[in-house]
């Protein structure tokens, strides 16, 4: 594992987990938790955090790739909220500034619907809320207000726009991001500052002694042993899974969640560089995002009853998918064969109320102290966007129920691992030039993309053997040293770990099989995995590659 400032970045050791006595057992890898583990970390406080898949695999990944303030929550007259969202926003683009970057949409208005002076309107306020969006350091973060463009403005941008009865478009900016590498970062942050991590490692059960939580029961999913941890304070940061994990301290009253499933499809481009937002079904939206070279479309929003771990998208709502982004954008023409990549989340809604659309985006924590189970707190609900400012709200909770000082927050001035100063843009282009012949000038630009600062790190491995720069795939950009920089420094230890969440190259669509096969060999070098566990790993990323859940090698196939 790599080395962060002033601490040694510890491997995956539950071992080591079950011998401390931490103040903080963050439950759940995701967005949240991996922002809690890093908050409470750099405020002192000795964490440790558990997630029983891989970080950041479930709903963290799940998302349409974007870090926004919420457009449409004005329309709930949801101001504090977007609010938020934008500030974070903000925050985001300054601590993490290579993978929260700067992307314009086009909103079409309509003579009866999305009406011109209501989009005017709702921008205007979105402006407004969002007042400090050019207060960055990097030129290029800076977004601009809003405009208002005719049909022949909106459709020089995009000509494949559907102009039926459209009366023009407004052009406005949120970001762009990579969650999977974003969540990791944050992941990456935590252990810097002294935090210890392990993915997959399912909690099985929670241990009251003398009156509160102590510890927990931990299962070692790679290797079916238990250890427990204990801890003096636990937030369960379970997202979908929230309302099970307090069942297993037997909660006096229930954790109430609606669960939503998104599903989002990837395609060839659709749209040249803008993200365009239409029009969907029963009310509501479509997005259509440019991503990697491809159009990422999303997303449904259906009420979803099974297991979160069961998971999928099948071919009838891939299907059904693809009829509503044709009715939306005619020219798309897409058939079910035209899906290159599937992906489905659970999203936990603490608005149980409403509709899974309008329900709300907040979130909320539940103190159990109140609730006759001291040492335990709950977070669930809200948005990839505003998860460093639920972190902050959850490290003063837990702070205050320590009995601990009130040690500030740093996390919004504070840079993620990868993240540099200036003008990213500048920082590329000098890496390029510092790095002429190492490799690809392309490969390379992806790396620092990436990586950010950490890039380095990657290239020392292709300094010390040439052959890790070799593309994975022909005339794709993803190289062999960083299948072994995923294993050896960012706790990959799963196939599916690397091409979906540590590169993003199945994420595209499927690699092949002499793709999967060099990935596996690479790792299983390092892993010890033997020809049949190579086959393992490949079959079960088959798997989530045609929309089924995920699962580990050797595991039986979920339910959908």
């Amino acid at each position: 594992m790599p080395r962060g400032p002033g601490s040694d970045m510890p491997e995956r050791d539950l071992e080591r987990l079950e011998a401390e006595r931490f103040d903080l057992l963050v439950i759940g890898g995701g967005i949240t938790g991996a922002a809690l583990a890093w908050d409470a970390s750099l405020r002192g406080l000795r964490v440790a955090l558990v997630d029983q898949g891989d970080f950041g695999a479930a709903t963290s990944a799940a998302t349409s790739k974007l870090i926004h303030g919420g457009l449409r929550y004005l329309k709930q007259a949801e101001l504090r909220l977007v609010r938020e969202s934008l500030r974070e926003r903000r925050i985001l683009q300054t601590i993490a500034g290579h993978l929260v970057r700067p992307l314009p949409f086009l909103l079409p208005t309509y003579r009866h619907a999305n009406k011109r002076w209501q989009i005017r309107a709702g921008l205007f306020l979105y402006d407004l809320l969002g007042y400090d969006r050019a207060r960055l350091e990097d030129p290029e973060q800076r977004l601009p207000r809003h405009e208002m463009l005719t049909l022949e403005e909106a459709t020089g941008l995009e000509p494949e726009l559907p102009t039926r009865e459209m009366t023009g478009a407004a052009l406005y900016h949120d970001c762009r991001c990579e969650p999977e590498r974003l969540t990791l970062e944050f992941i990456l942050g935590a252990t810097w500052h002294g935090a210890q991590v392990s993915n997959y490692a399912r909690v099985t059960d929670l241990i009251c002694r003398v009156g509160r939580l102590d510890a927990v029961d931990v299962e070692d999913r790679l290797s079916g042993r238990h250890y427990e941890v204990r801890a003096r304070m636990v937030v369960n940061a379970g997202g979908p899974w929230a309302d099970k994990l307090d069942h297993l301290c037997g909660a006096t009253q229930d954790t109430v969640l609606k669960r939503s499933k998104g599903i989002h499809i990837v395609t060839r481009p659709l749209t040249r560089k803008h993200a365009v937002v239409l029009p969907g079904p029963e009310g509501r939206h479509l997005f259509i995002i440019p991503w990697r070279g491809h159009s990422l479309i999303g997303t449904t929003d259906t009420e979803y009853r099974g297991e979160p771990g069961h998971l999928g998208v099948d071919d009838e709502e891939v299907a059904a998918f693809v009829e509503v982004v044709n009715a939306a954008f005619p020219a798309a023409k897409l058939n079910p064969a035209a899906v290159k990549y599937r992906y489905a989340g659970v999203r936990p809604l603490v608005d149980a109320d409403s509709q899974v659309y309008d329900a709300s985006r907040r979130y909320e924590i539940i103190d159990h102290h109140s609730r006759g189970t001291k040492g335990l707190i709950t977070a669930t609900g809200g948005k990839y966007t505003t998860s460093r400012s639920l972190a902050r709200k959850l490290t003063n909770m837990v702070l205050a129920r320590l009995g601990e000082p009130k040690v500030p927050c740093r996390t919004d001035g504070t840079r993620l691992p990868g993240t540099v100063s200036g003008s990213f843009s500048d920082y590329v282009a000098g890496c390029l030039e510092e790095n002429r012949g190492v490799m690809d000038r392309s490969q390379l630009r992806y790396l620092v993309e990436s990586y950010g600062a950490r890039h380095e790190e990657v290239l020392e491995l292709i300094r010390a053997d040439d052959s890790l720069a070799e593309p994975i795939v022909p005339g794709r950009p993803e190289c062999l040293a960083q299948v072994t920089f995923a294993v050896e420094s960012e706790w990959a230890v799963t196939l599916a770990d690397v091409v979906f969440r540590r590169t993003g190259l199945a994420t595209l669509g499927d690699p092949g099989d002499a793709a999967l096969e060099r990935v596996a060999q690479v790792m299983g070098a390092r892993l010890g995995w033997d020809a049949r566990r190579r086959q393992a790993e490949i079959a079960a990323c088959r798997e989530k590659l045609h929309g089924r859940p995920e699962r580990l090698a050797g595991e039986p196939s979920r339910q959908r």
